[in-house]
């Protein structure tokens, strides 16, 4: 083939590559932290540019009227179930509004975004943007660590934290079995499937009791689809370190299991995350801060250690070839209608300084890195209030199940971790507002707090 010939092939597919892309955008956070909340107003929203092209001033692409047009796509492949994008809807639109029901399996879902180019290669002509979001529940990412840990590490870790702080009283019954039936003991399904249910039972109060986040394996707590629940049955035994489970023990019997569930749940489902291009991290810092001082610790080492299993790196053409690396990643405190305008540079400040360590690390492997504070539906408005006789900033909102309206303060919010005086008593106790009652009508979108941020940080690039 001629060199020119060559060189115009290679210009076809490049251009073809900017006017068509796929990108692959994980919605990524810990248990209760607002993933379907964020999909469902990222979706109407963005179905509604066309139209409402204010309600996403800070998305350009939208401001400038260079989105043709949005559809919702089928996808053609075997794949996760469709995100139930009718159903969250249907839940904001009810009378009252409700909020949709977290998520309890992985599900997708794929845009197609038509717009106008406003680069060399692509101007003149529209080109499409398909964007293929992946939702799962939050408590599954905790798994993720457990991938690069053998049996006997994960259980030295996770009884040395149960045996101290806020987790020791609670973890009393599966330890007091553990003494009865040591790691030595012959094998014992039966003592190994009560010592799974003390253990699921001891995280599942964790979660309930502390609102604590570093608690594995992730499907003890949800655990999804998954036809033999047997592979569950296991949990950390005292091993010495250096010693090796004793073959046909109690500890061999659990280790077994243990691999097993890394090689038939955890590998597979991670599997399909492998190809993930960008990538948001939601995180509900406000109810770490209100459940007090181990609380917000704990969720800091849940981040750092899913987070350390990333890949992140520069995205381009050859890397499409050879295996996709996360080039942008968005840490996003939630919430953030719960705390009044000038409280929401603080909440951002502190967001940014939660995941400094794996921001350092997206940015020494080339990866853009960004941190904010949104909220995906706007349930207040700001206000003021007089509190001992000094004027305060508030936000006003319905609490659910209110017949009233109230003007809530919420103190102030600290810009980085707060020191141990902080904690003398719990931070602020915040309501659960209402969501707002919107229509079911695709092209209304939906109230929010820096949702076109976000966008415009994951997807500006591409539609410039």
């Amino acid at each position: 083939m001629p060199p020119q010939t060559r060189v115009l092939d290679r210009l076809a597919t490049l251009t073809e590559w900017v006017r068509r892309r796929t990108i692959r955008l994980a919605v990524t956070g810990l248990s209760q932290s607002g993933k379907t909340a964020f999909i469902t107003s990222l979706v109407q929203n963005l179905l509604s540019a066309t139209e409402q092209s204010a309600r996403l001033p800070f998305l350009h692409a939208a401001a400038e009227r260079r989105i043709l047009s949005v559809r919702l796509l089928t996808p053609e492949d075997v794949g996760p179930p469709q995100f139930p994008l009718r159903e969250t809807v249907s839940e904001l639109a009810a009378d009252p509004p409700r909020w949709p029901a977290s998520t309890t399996d992985l599900r997708r879902l794929l845009i197609s975004l038509e717009f106008l180019p406003t680069g060399l290669l692509g101007r003149g002509h529209s080109a499409e943007l398909r964007l293929e979001i992946l939702d799962y529940p939050g408590e599954w990412l905790l798994d993720l660590p457990l991938l690069r840990q053998s049996y006997a590490e994960w259980s030295r870790a996770t009884l040395a934290l149960a045996r101290r702080g806020v987790r020791a009283a609670l973890a009393r019954d599966w330890l007091d079995h553990l003494a009865r039936y040591p790691a030595d003991r012959a094998a014992d399904p039966e003592a190994a499937r009560e010592a799974h249910h003390l253990y699921s039972a001891f995280i599942a109060a964790c979660r309930a009791r502390e609102q604590l986040s570093l608690l594995q394996p992730g499907r003890f707590l949800n655990p999804g689809q998954i036809p033999d629940r047997s592979v569950l049955w296991f949990c950390p035994m005292p091993l010495a370190i250096g010693a090796q489970a004793r073959p046909g023990s109690l500890a061999a019997l659990m280790e077994e299991r243990f691999e097993a569930y890394k090689r038939t749940i955890a590998e597979p489902f991670f599997a399909q995350l492998a190809r993930v291009h960008r990538q948001i991290v939601l995180v509900d810092v406000l109810r770490a801060l209100n459940s007090g001082e181990e609380a917000f610790a704990d969720q800091r080492l849940a981040l750092d250690a899913i987070l350390a299993a990333f890949r992140f790196g520069r995205r381009n053409l050859l890397r499409r070839l050879f295996g996709a690396r996360i080039d942008r990643v968005l840490f996003a405190a939630t919430k953030a209608d719960h705390v009044p305008a000038l409280q929401r540079d603080h909440l951002e400040a502190l967001m940014a300084n939660l995941v400094e360590t794996p921001s350092l690390r997206a940015k020494a492997a080339h990866a853009r890195v960004a941190a904010t504070a949104l909220a995906s539906i706007r349930c207040t408005e700001d206000g003021t209030d007089v509190i001992d006789e000094r004027k305060v900033d508030v936000v006003i909102g319905l609490p659910e199940g209110g017949q009233r309206r109230i003007r809530f303060f919420p103190g102030i919010v600290p810009m980085a971790p707060p020191p141990g005086g902080f904690w003398g008593e719990r931070f602020t106790e915040f309501p659960v507002f209402q969501p707002p009652r919107i229509t079911s009508a695709a092209n209304e979108g939906i109230p929010h707090i820096n949702l076109d941020k976000a966008l415009e940080f994951l997807l500006g690039d591409i539609l410039l």
